[in-house]
């Protein structure tokens, strides 16, 4: 990830095939038909007219059906403890010891007050639990540990770890990987308070651990009680030896492929028209059979580009694409491209672990996983801005375009249905040689914008118009692909964009108002920008659009943009022309002035609906505006308007979730025209019943 080259910003008035729809609204106030009231706004010292026209009579280019997905990829805890429901923590004990022999995020119980000489644990990889480490860099060597426990003055004791959140009412799946020595007596495993002599709100028992073998035991515990500060502890009450790995616990209600309930409902509400894993820069790190196989099984391995973290390979092939096919989205996969030892070979390989026939080597691999039918992965990105050099694989322009060319021919000879996804860049020499060399094998190239890095691109005024930026380059990047690749139809993945701002700008509206007025941008570029997401999906940076804790979570208000304007993804895009205010008129900083409402309109693919889109990005003026809709007969029933938009400093975070989030509303109309009154710094989508 880098921030895009500032560049010039170009003409910012809205190009012909979308100018901006301005509407002049003298407003009867709506009247709102959905829970919550309509928000306040602070600070609207005036009211702005503006007049949006949309001509239905002049469709002006196909909307991608993929144009609004999502992407997720393992940083920091995107995925574990964010999208996966796992609730321990280093299940493995792979993590360096402290004094005593315990990993990092295990601890003695019942605590340390006391010494309890009949308990010892050991860091031990002489026995560890056989997983599946390949010959291929990066996963950890795996250990276990070993317990020795006997008779004393403490009869309760063992190990556990805190900070597990816990629900009463749900069932939770609590497994252990047990080897026996010489221990004699039961294990015991408990959902209890994390206090000295807390509650006990679950328990279960291990009868008898087998001598000599590894043996995997399951038990389900049912607390009564919520408490999002649990701990979890297993207790050894008998004597001898015996060794513990890859414990687990699972809440019962947990969703596909293993995904937080809480978390894939709020990614389902999205409507994702796909999902891109598993990165990202990880994805030059990543090898995809640490993350195959039966799941305690997998090795951990280390993130090169994110501090080194710990990755449990618990999330997988499988379980990302039971994921995204849950949510109704599109799996979509980045391989790696020359990154830690990846080769053409590996890449092809999983594309016939994916879409393979059971009879092939690896997809004979998926079935015994559990998928005798193949998965039908469609979209394949080569490699992740390799460009950068914060990147395994990193190489100049021509090097990629040689390896893209060899990853591809061998992906594709097992299996030439697929879809491609090539490195592109915002610098036009990298796409320039990489559509030159190799653009007749390249169906979408991919495109990142971040933005703000710089202290001094914080500002609003040059915040707010910089997606007019990106729509100028989109321009100039299609006329490159027409030229270099003549009668090919190369599309635009902007499968990364985002902010580098403070958190609270993230979590507030300025993060909403850039990417609603950027999604404008990839309407209006529709068809050359197909596919978009932002980054993150959960957590990652501050930006990722559902933040999830380890007790709870919430969304951004990006989230909601990104939902509005998913659920209202037309299939032809309408003229529309915009007259009103300007964002601002700073001679000390000339070039940063824009319009401040960008509007752009769409037909239903029943041709029943036209969705009105508009962003007022002006950061004190409420717009006064009025819609009108040309070339078609509005029907008599009102329009649905959502309407995003929140007091100044007001954010959503784990205490305010709701502190910004749509309301909805039903329009008024006035001599034929719909009129809408726009708080400063909003985001509206209207859905407006036609007839033909």
């Amino acid at each position: 990830m880098r921030p895009s080259p500032t560049g010039a910003l170009g003409a910012l008035a809205v190009t012909s095939s979308a100018l901006l729809l301005l509407l002049s609204l003298a407003c009867a106030p709506p009247t709102a038909t959905s829970a919550g009231a309509a928000p306040s706004v602070v600070g609207e010292p005036t009211v702005a007219a503006t007049r949006i026209i949309v001509d239905a009579s002049r469709a002006e280019g196909a909307i991608s059906p993929l144009l609004y997905g999502q992407f997720a990829e393992f940083m920091f805890e995107g995925v574990k403890g964010g999208l996966h429901a796992e609730l321990l923590r280093d299940r493995g004990f792979d993590e360096s010891p402290n004094a005593i022999g315990l990993p990092r995020d295990w601890h003695r119980y019942p605590d340390d007050r006391n010494d309890d000489y009949a308990l010892a644990f050991r860091w031990d990889d002489s026995v560890a639990f056989p997983v599946e480490r390949d010959s291929l860099t990066g996963a950890r060597v795996p250990r276990a540990l070993r317990v020795d426990a006997g008779d004393a003055v403490i009869e309760r004791h063992g190990f556990y770890q805190a900070r597990v959140p816990v629900r009463g009412g749900v069932p939770y799946r609590a497994a252990l990987w047990l080897r026996a020595a010489d221990y004699d007596g039961p294990v015991r495993v408990a959902l209890e308070q994390d206090a000295s002599g807390g509650r006990v709100y679950a328990e279960a028992a291990i009868p008898r651990v087998a001598r000599g073998e590894w043996r995997r035991y399951e038990v389900v515990l049912r607390p009564e009680t919520s408490d999002p500060l649990a701990r979890f502890a297993v207790l050894v009450p008998g004597r001898g030896r015996l060794w513990v790995d890859q414990a687990s616990l699972m809440p019962g209600d947990s969703a596909a492929g293993g995904v937080r309930r809480d978390v894939f409902e709020r990614v389902r509400a999205l409507r994702p028209a796909f999902i891109r894993w598993p990165g990202g820069n990880v994805a030059q790190d990543y090898h995809w059979r640490w993350g195959v196989g039966p799941r305690d099984r997998r090795p951990t391995w280390v993130n090169l580009s994110w501090r080194n973290e710990p990755e449990p390979g618990d999330f997988g092939t499988d379980e990302f694409i039971a994921f995204a096919r849950a949510v109704g989205a599109e799996p979509t996969l980045t391989v790696n491209v020359e990154g830690r030892g990846a080769t053409p070979e590996e890449a092809a390989a999983w594309v016939e672990y994916c879409n393979g026939a059971a009879t092939s080597r690896y997809g004979a691999l998926r079935a015994a996983n559990g998928h005798p039918a193949p998965f039908g992965v469609r979209y394949w990105e080569v490699g992740n801005e390799i460009w950068g050099d914060w990147v395994r694989g990193h190489s100049d322009a021509a090097t990629y375009a040689r390896n893209f060319r060899r990853y591809a021919d061998a992906m594709r000879r097992a299996d030439s249905t697929i879809r491609l996804i090539a490195v592109g860049d915002n610098d036009m020499a990298w796409n320039r040689t990489v559509l030159r060399a190799v653009g007749r094998d390249v169906d979408y190239l991919a495109v990142h914008h971040y933005f703000g890095f710089d202290s001094a691109q914080r500002d609003p005024r040059v915040l707010m118009p910089r997606p007019l930026h990106y729509e100028r380059f989109y321009r100039e990047l299609d006329s490159l692909a027409r030229a270099e690749v003549p009668g090919r139809s190369v599309r635009l993945a902007i499968n990364e964009y985002g902010l580098a701002v403070p958190e609270r700008m993230q979590h507030g509206m300025d993060a909403a108002l850039y990417g609603a007025r950027l999604m404008n941008v990839f309407e209006r570029s529709s068809p050359m920008v197909a596919m978009s997401a932002v980054s993150d999906l959960v957590n990652g940076w501050p930006g990722g659009v559902v933040q999830a804790g380890r007790h709870g979570a919430f969304v951004t208000p990006l989230y909601h943009a990104n939902r509005m304007y998913a659920e209202r993804l037309g299939r032809e895009r309408l003229a529309v022309a915009v007259e009103g205010p300007r964002f601002g008129d700073d001679p000390t900083r000339p070039g940063v002035d824009a319009p401040a409402v960008d509007a752009v309109a769409s037909r239903s693919g029943d041709g029943r609906t036209i969705y009105l889109k508009v962003v007022n990005t002006h950061p004190t003026s409420a717009v006064s505006a009025r819609v009108e809709l040309r070339g078609v007969a509005v029907e008599a029933g009102d329009a649905t308007w959502e309407l995003l938009a929140g007091e100044p400093g007001a954010r959503n975070s784990f205490a305010t979730p709701d502190a910004i989030m749509p309301v909805v509303r039903r329009t008024a109309r006035a001599g034929g025209a719909i009129v809408l009154r726009l708080p400063a710094r909003s985001v509206s989508v209207l859905s407006i019943p036609v007839g033909g």
